[in-house]
């Protein structure tokens, strides 16, 4: 049976400056959780221009969220090519299939959308991009090749977390590739390069970060080895 899903919480707001562009996530949604097959069916996902400013060329992701582990999987993504100021654009009949993302391991997830997820439009608010969805994803890989991505995913640490000066990314390779490493805001924006592109052979890995630069706050660490890649949610406490 189709979901009817609300947010935790209204996003959408009627905003004042009209000459600046504010892009959030709708409020109403809809999609019929994945069976054995890991397929989620009939998503229909909504953004709002909440200031006024027409915006033109921007992604919208929809991502699983493990709250045991704080890790995040982009599942899906879309392209927006236009949408009016104070304007509504809707996406339906999404259907995505978890198992084209070999990097999500089995378990039970929150499913959320993710505007602008390129960062691609300058916006006066940053922080209203993304929201969970009511209602649980439960997900049991039914492809191939997933061993190597589940290894990969639990093998990134992130100490100390929550994080003041410096912190330490650890990790293990189980062949040689090429690695990047990334810190992400809450609205996914990238505010750190940490490693970019770099070959690296097979083994354990332990990388100091410097965090003393970032501001107080939650942040999103993103590792990306070869085709494959697994988020962790960091927090920075000063």
């Amino acid at each position: 049976m189709k979901t009817k899903l609300l947010f935790m919480s209204a996003l959408v707001c009627i905003g004042m400056n009209l000459n600046a562009t504010d892009l959030a996530p709708g409020i109403n949604y809809q999609y019929n959780p994945p069976g054995s097959n890991g397929i989620i069916t009939s998503i229909e996902v909504d953004c709002v221009e909440n200031d006024g400013s027409s915006a033109s060329s921007f992604d919208i992701s929809m991502y699983l969220y493990d709250q045991a582990t704080s890790t995040v999987y982009v599942i899906g993504t879309q392209s927006v090519s236009y949408i009016s100021g104070n304007g509504l654009y809707t996406i339906s009949n999404w259907n995505i299939d978890i198992n084209d993302n070999p990097n999500v391991p089995a378990g039970t997830y929150r499913l959320g959308v993710w505007v602008d997820s390129n960062d691609d439009i300058s916006e006066s608010d940053e922080n209203n991009n993304v929201g969970l969805l009511s209602g649980n994803i439960n997900f049991t890989p039914s492809a191939n090749g997933i061993y190597a991505n589940s290894f990969l995913a639990n093998s990134l640490n992130l100490f100390p977390n929550p994080s003041n000066e410096n912190m330490t990314v650890n990790f293990t390779l189980q062949e040689g590739t090429t690695v990047t490493l990334n810190i992400f805001d809450m609205t996914g924006k990238l505010v750190q390069v940490v490693a970019n592109n770099e070959q690296m052979i097979a083994g354990d890995y332990s990388i100091r970060v410097a965090t003393e630069e970032l501001s107080s706050g939650v942040y999103f660490m993103t590792l990306t080895s070869g085709e494959l890649s697994v988020t962790r949610r960091l927090t920075v406490a000063h």
